[in-house]
């Protein structure tokens, strides 16, 4: 599908892009197989194996870019169809997306505090739910709510700074600000290397975890330029895309690939740690792009078992950590459910019955809130 400048912004509303679907599924199994290591039963002599296949870390700044690149777009394209955009239908979406899964995920854990032997500390039920837990102390099994946190940082700023800044004059000072990020981001994960190497005093320390939102910002903003850049310049980036087609891909695969290796032989190097999730971030984007400029280049993401994984991607990114947990931690031994490879099976149905059951009941409710008031 080429860019069409005179449509682009008209067609997200009915139609979904294509391939964004099947890099949900790739990033979603980057994260269950960096995740498979810790599980019970994992074969040690497959570690070394799945060290080098799989990164959750880059599985959620993918996640990120994808975040910020789509919650822009349809921003923009509001904007665009209505003259304005409503803060408020964009919470009540925000809200009715993230809220009842995340809501449930919590409700079940808490139950199984109740009635097994698992415990969490109140600093640990306090950022999971203030969404802080990317500030705060953590346990395994709810530690990934650390994204969501993120995310929902994320979503409770950018369109105010989007409607306040971006959507006026020539939008200008929405770049510098997006721009300020890719500064400061680097900045911060310098300040987390210092704080876990213990070259900084402990008061830095509660502002600087290497979960922070502070450390990943600047993926979300690589995300929201992307989005800038396709909905204002679909002509340029069109052509672009076109005429450096194989190039662009390639010097995308490089951005991601070549840090993911260096970190992989180097990982406290902290030059490599500073900068690589930018140069990863700005690969996939160009990659994101030109998927979804021409999704005949990437087949393999648009398969129909690929797109379902990556509509199932939130559940199962939710779900999971329960099943990747040590059961001897709630008090079990050994149950097929909580072992590899069984563990993967158990998401995976729990997040069919969580999509199917509560998320998407709630999809024709959201869209009511996509018209303007």
């Amino acid at each position: 599908m080429n860019l069409n400048p005179a449509k682009t912004v008209e067609k997200i509303s009915t139609a979904r892009f294509p391939s964004l679907d099947g890099w949900r599924a790739v990033c979603i199994i980057m994260v269950l197989g960096s995740h498979c290591k810790v599980v019970s039963g994992f074969p040690k002599n497959l570690d070394r194996l799945f060290y080098w296949l799989f990164d959750g870390d880059l599985g959620v700044r993918c996640f990120f870019v994808i975040s910020g690149f789509l919650i822009t777009y349809l921003l923009l394209q509001e904007n665009n169809q209505t003259g304005r955009v409503s803060l408020r239908n964009f919470y009540i979406r925000r809200a009715l997306r993230i809220l009842p899964v995340y809501s449930v995920f919590l409700l079940v854990v808490f139950l199984l505090q109740i009635f097994t032997a698992w415990h969490q500390p109140p600093i640990v039920w306090t950022g999971n739910l203030t969404f802080m837990t990317d500030f705060l102390p953590v346990t395994w099994t709810t530690g990934h709510l650390w994204s969501l946190a993120v995310e929902e940082q994320f979503y409770l700023l950018w369109p105010l700074l989007l409607v306040g800044f971006g959507l006026k004059g020539n939008g200008r000072t929405i770049f510098y600000i997006l721009g300020i990020s890719l500064i400061v981001a680097p900045i911060c994960r310098v300040m987390t290397h210092l704080v876990y190497a213990k070259d900084l005093p402990s008061v830095f320390h509660p502002f600087f975890p290497w979960s922070s939102f502070l450390n990943y910002f600047d993926s979300l903003a690589v995300g929201c330029i992307t989005a800038i850049l396709l909905a204002r310049n679909a002509p340029q980036v069109s052509a672009v895309l076109s005429r450096l087609k194989w190039k662009c891909m390639l010097f995308g695969v490089a951005l991601v690939s070549i840090p993911f290796i260096l970190g992989k032989l180097f990982p406290t190097t902290i030059f490599i740690a500073a900068l690589s999730p930018f140069f990863q971030a700005t690969g996939f984007a160009i990659l994101l792009l030109q998927s979804i400029s021409s999704p005949q280049y990437f087949k393999l993401l648009n398969w129909p078992v690929i797109r379902s994984l990556g509509i199932l991607s939130y559940s199962i990114y939710i779900w999971q950590m329960i099943f990747c947990s040590d059961p001897q931690d709630f008090g079990w031994k050994h149950v097929w459910f909580m072992s590899f490879p069984g563990w993967l099976l158990a998401a995976l149905l729990a997040a069919v019955l969580s999509y199917y059951g509560l998320e998407k009941p709630l999809m024709r409710l959201r869209a009511r809130f996509r018209k303007a008031d």
